[in-house]
């Protein structure tokens, strides 16, 4: 018997280190006597026990899936979980579940942090031809997303009435300013609604500082009524936070007041507190520990409620924060394999963080359909050459390429988030959950 090659060590103190099985995403707790073993017997091509403790080692090694016969069994074990994850990604592009649509790039809102840019100056609204040809892309549609700009304006909304017309019993979600929600609650009603994501960024002062009208004007107020309305109407919000560190006990303070004042509507309200984007890894890493540790006096299903961000990070990170088991991935999030957005100009993409940048669209959907061979719907592990081989590729799926410096090539591997996940963030979080107990 050998170990397996894909074995990850974490530090997290002087006394003991976390081992991670990317294979299938296990993770143990080591002391230093058991890691200078597993050193060992790393340089072994077969591995002999000589003393009882080393014996239960290894029993234990095996039933975690540590150990195979050879090195052409550890390759086979690879290959094996390639195939099944290749399967998968392919039949989800090809049965392409979910579809965004830009309704329109314009916006009503100024927020001097828009990621959108001078796209949002564009007045452009889908046209119903456009919205047709959109909807002819696929036959295994079951969820569509609303986005901009900001998809609830009043001059979009014959738009999105022809949409839910055409798909009527479709599963709706929604990304919105909420400015104009309560003008819009009696229409999403008529439909089946996931979850409607609307961002407050603070108290009244704060988020009208941060997110204000295109005059100015602040915009607080009217989206607090208009969330009202939506959970009246049994519409599920999540409320999103983009938290820094200087907001961020005002965010905390926000979601208590929330969740008090709106008590009766229950797990209709969730919240989505996300760190500024432009933040170092270190930064974030410290921020997403400090909202971790927030949410550890509650049970896994309560933490996902009041923090839904934490499902969205390196998939052993996000499996420990929120208490489910880590998958191995074949490719970075769901954009690369089972997403298809649409815009204004014909254009499509498959981020939403990618949306109106030249450098990144994915190809066209009107007045003709095209898939550009070198688009982010294209990048795997597969097509990365330095992912190949690399023991942590089932655990990043070549990591976000929004963070490559040049996107004039796409299949490069962006190792550092996932590596500062695993190594910085995870042992914070490790450390935290321990403290608790």
């Amino acid at each position: 018997m050998k170990l397996i090659r894909h074995m990850i060590f974490v530090d997290i103190d002087e006394t003991k280190k976390l081992v991670i099985n990317s294979l299938n995403g296990t993770m143990d707790e080591v002391d230093m006597l058991t890691y200078e073993t597993l050193a060992k017997w790393q340089q072994c091509e077969h591995i002999t026990a000589e003393t009882e403790d080393e014996k239960e080692l290894l029993n234990t090694l095996e039933s975690r899936g540590y150990l195979v016969e050879n090195e052409a069994e550890d390759v086979e074990r690879k290959n094996k979980i390639l195939d099944v994850l290749r399967k998968n990604h392919e039949f989800d592009r090809a049965n392409c579940q979910h579809m965004t649509f830009i309704m329109s790039y314009d916006c009503n809102f100024r927020c001097p942090y828009c990621f959108e840019g001078e796209a949002c100056l564009k007045t452009e609204v889908m046209t119903t031809e456009q919205i047709d040809a959109a909807l002819k892309l696929t036959d295994s549609l079951q969820t569509i997303c609303l986005f901009g700009g900001e998809p609830l304006l009043p001059k979009t909304r014959p738009a999105i009435e022809h949409l839910i017309s055409k798909m009527p019993d479709k599963l709706y979600s929604v990304i919105t300013n909420g400015y104009y929600l309560e003008e819009y609650v009696d229409l999403l009603s008529t439909v089946k609604i996931q979850t409607i994501t609307v961002t407050l960024d603070g108290m009244e002062q704060t988020h009208n500082s941060k997110r204000y009208l295109a005059d100015g004007g602040p915009t607080y107020q009217k989206i607090l009524k208009g969330i009202s309305k939506a959970l009246e109407a049994k519409l599920a919000i999540r409320l999103r936070v983009n938290v820094a560190h200087d907001n961020l006990q005002e965010g905390l303070d926000l979601q208590k007041l929330l969740l008090e004042q709106l008590s009766k509507y229950g797990d209709l309200l969730t919240f989505e507190m996300v760190p500024m984007l432009g933040y170092s890894h270190t930064e974030k890493n410290d921020l997403l520990t400090d909202m971790f540790c927030t949410v550890l006096e509650h049970g896994n299903g309560e933490r996902m409620r009041l923090n839904s961000a934490f499902a969205g990070l390196s998939p052993v990170v996000s499996a420990f924060a929120v208490g489910t088991s880590a998958k191995p991935i074949y490719s970075f999030c769901y954009a690369h394999r089972n997403n298809l957005t649409v815009d204004p100009d014909g254009n499509l993409f498959t981020c939403l963080v990618t949306v109106g940048k030249k450098s990144m669209e994915a190809g066209k959907y009107y007045p003709s359909f095209e898939v550009y061979e070198h688009s982010i719907f294209n990048r795997n592990i597969d097509k990365i050459p330095e992912c190949r081989e690399c023991v942590y590729s089932l655990l990043c799926g070549g990591g976000c390429p929004m963070l490559l410096k040049d996107y004039s090539n796409l299949f490069k591997p962006v190792c550092s988030s996932n590596r500062s996940y695993i190594h910085d963030l995870l042992p914070k979080l490790y450390k935290a959950e321990k403290n608790k107990k």
